[in-house]
Order: structure tokens, then C-alpha cells, then sequence
């Protein structure tokens, strides 16, 4: 129908221009916090890349729905504020008619929205904690810079080298502190050189004129020149990435019995639920009368999206922490509300016929 397809055409135009500001929006947020980790030296560019890149894959889920409850609200308002509605109706087109190619539209998003939770979402997490892991381990070496202390809390050791070369084979000022259950030692030398990976589990760290003081809880303190002295210090492996809900298929999440397992199961299935609802709900919130303006209801409309999702996350964490059974009475009161909108009682108030009695 001629009529369906121009009112599809009034949304998919907003929609795809807000799905695009929220996706640069997003990945510029993102792109700002992993900025913070590579100015420390903890994740190279193309880890930065690929970690923003990761974390809209995974914000799609939520990103899409917004960008049609919008579009709808910009498409539908457009067509109340340049009087198309009204003659849409005048020439027979009834409610249904209007909000049926936006309920297609909408089963479509919920669909893509749905394959995004179920078989994206822990796909790109697992992929995500990988590379975290990756670049945590691999950048022991390549964070290292002249003039700053790094801490190392499972060795208890703290390093500090005065000036370095790029490759690290020449370093001058070198001081190491380490401090554990068998006491503190402090080893200080004018120069030193760094030997990466001279075994599978072990770098090395060659000092040249170097001085060790040593004390221990029990017995003497210990004072020493060396001419060479080599510290041995273990290669850093990458974390298992385990198995945390967000990280386990949905299939499992059906049949686990955990609080947090069930948490993430059910905000899954909330999520293309939510699309298709929000979208429902935009349709009756566009409506402005005349004179009112294309965006009068769009403060209203605002509001309404930040309750549902607080809502949904409030309700989400306490699932989580076992004090409520269930979320799915948030999407459950959202589609209550949009039944009660859709079913025309105020015209059914308008047609009753009012009884009048004549006085006695």
C-alpha cells in the first residue's frame, strides 16, 4: 500500500539518522575512557580500535530501540504538525491502518535486536575480556617510561628507572623495592639492560654496579655490592576469561538456576521486547494538536524512556542480588500501558448515551 510505504519512509529517514549520532555519540564515549588505559601505556592503538568497535556491537541492543522510539516520535509528530494526519483520516484511514507498517517496522528492529542479545552479545563479550586480558599481560613491558613508579601488587614490587631507551636495552638510574612476608629488599645500580622473554615464563633484568640491602624479620640485615646482578621476573599470562553470565550462550542461561544467570537471561529477552514496545508506545505519544508544535511531546516521551530503563535496571540488579524473583513485570506494566492507550474507551465514553430522568 501506497499509504504504508510513505509512512515507513516518514521514520526509517530519522531512524537511521539517530541510530548513526547515537552510534558516534557512543563509540566517542568509549573511545575517551580507553584513551585513559593507552595514556598509561596499557593498550596499544589497535587494541583501542578494536575495543570501541566491540563495545557498540554490544550497545546496538540498546541503541536501536531509542533511535526508533525517536524516529517515530520526528516521522509521526511531522505528519500531526503539517496536518497529514488529518487528512489521512478524512480520507477513511482508520488507527489500525496507522500503526500497522509501524508495528512491522518495529518486529523487524525486535528481531535484529534479539539475534544482537542472544548470539552477538557474549560473543562480543567473550571477544572483549579476551583482548582486555591480552593487552593487561602484554603491556608490562611496553608501559614502561623513564621517571614514573609502577607498582606490581602480586610480586609486591615497586620499579622506578630514571631515563630509558625506546628498546629498553640501555637504563639508567634503576631502583626496585620489594616487600613480601620474607622482609624488604632494596636494590639500587647506575645502569641496567632488560632482556625480554629470555624464557617461555621468565623476562631478566641485567644491573650493572649494583648495591642490595636486605632485611628480615629474623636475623641480620644484609648490605651488598654487586659488579652484574640479575633479577629474574615471571612473564605475565593473560587471565582466563570465565564464565560470567554475560559470557555464557543463551541457550545455558535458560537452564541455569542463579540469580545472576537469571538476571542476564531475561534482560536478553527484555531487550527486543522493549523495541517492539517502545515503538508501540511512540505512536500514541507523537499525537499534538494544532498549533502545539512538532516536538511538544518530546520532553514527555524523554521521560517516559528514562523511567522504563531505570526501572528495567534497578529491577535487573536486584534480580541479581536474589530480592526479586523476576523482571519481566517492567516490560509487562509498558505493554499494560500501551493496551489502555490503544483501546478506544474515550470514544467509548463519548458515544455511551447519558440518561436523563425528568424530575419527580
Amino acid at each position: 500500500m501506497i499509504i504504508h510505504r510513505y509512512l515507513i519512509r516518514e521514520v526509517t529517514g530519522p531512524f537511521a539518522a539517530v541510530s548513526v549520532v547515537l552510534v558516534i555519540v557512543f563509540m566517542t564515549y568509549s573511545l575517551t575512557v580507553f584513551l585513559t588505559d593507552a595514556s598509561q601505556g596499557l593498550l596499544s592503538a589497535g587494541q583501542i580500535a578494536a575495543l570501541t568497535l566491540l563495545k557498540s556491537v554490544i550497545a546496538l541492543e540498546v541503541l536501536l530501540p531509542i533511535a526508533l522510539y525517536v524516529a517515530v516520535m520526528l516521522g509521526m509528530g511531522r505528519l500531526y504538525n503539517d496536518s497529514e494526519m488529518d487528512a489521512l483520516r478524512a480520507a477513511g484511514m482508520g488507527e489500525l491502518q496507522i500503526v500497522m507498517p509501524m508495528l512491522r517496522l518495529a518486529l523487524i528492529l525486535a528481531i535484529l535486536v534479539g539475534l544482537l542479545s542472544a548470539v552477538v552479545r557474549p560473543l562480543a563479550y567473550r571477544t572483549l575480556y579476551t583482548l582486555k586480558a591480552e593487552a593487561e599481560a602484554s603491556s608490562e613491558i611496553d608501559r614502561i617510561k623513564s621517571g614514573r613508579f609502577y607498582s606490581y601488587s602480586k610480586s609486591g614490587r615497586t620499579v622506578f628507572i630514571e631515563t630509558t631507551s625506546g628498546s629498553l636495552d640501555k637504563l639508567q638510574g634503576v631502583f626496585v623495592r620489594t616487600r613480601n612476608a620474607e622482609g624488604l629488599q632494596v636494590i639500587s645500580a647506575r645502569q641496567g639492560k632488560f632482556v625480554a622473554h629470555v624464557t617461555n615464563t621468565h623476562h631478566e633484568l641485567l644491573l650493572q654496579d649494583a648495591s642490595v640491602f636486605k632485611r628480615t624479620a629474623q636475623g641480620r640485615d644484609v648490605f651488598a655490592q654487586f659488579a652484574q646482578f640479575a633479577i629474574r621476573l615471571p612473564i605475565k599470562q593473560p587471565e582466563p576469561v570465565t564464565d560470567r553470565p554475560k559470557l555464557m550462550s543463551t541457550f545455558d542461561l535458560a537452564s541455569a538456576d542463579g540469580p545472576r544467570e537469571r538476571a542476564e537471561f531475561e534482560g536478553r529477552l527484555s531487550n527486543p521486547i522493549s523495541a517492539l514496545l517502545l515503538a508501540m508506545l511512540a505512536v500514541p505519544l507523537s499525537r499534538s494538536r494544532p498549533r502545539q508544535g512538532r516536538y511538544a511531546r518530546m520532553l514527555v516521551a524523554l521521560i517516559v524512556y528514562t523511567l522504563y530503563y531505570n526501572l528495567l535496571d534497578i529491577t535487573r540488579t536486584n534480580v541479581q542480588q536474589g530480592t526479586m524473583p523476576t523482571l519481566a513485570w517492567v516490560p509487562g506494566l509498558l505493554a499494560l500501558a500501551i493496551i489502555i492507550w490503544y483501546v478506544p474507551w474515550r470514544a467509548w465514553l463519548r458515544r455511551k448515551p447519558v440518561k436523563l430522568h425528568a424530575p419527580d
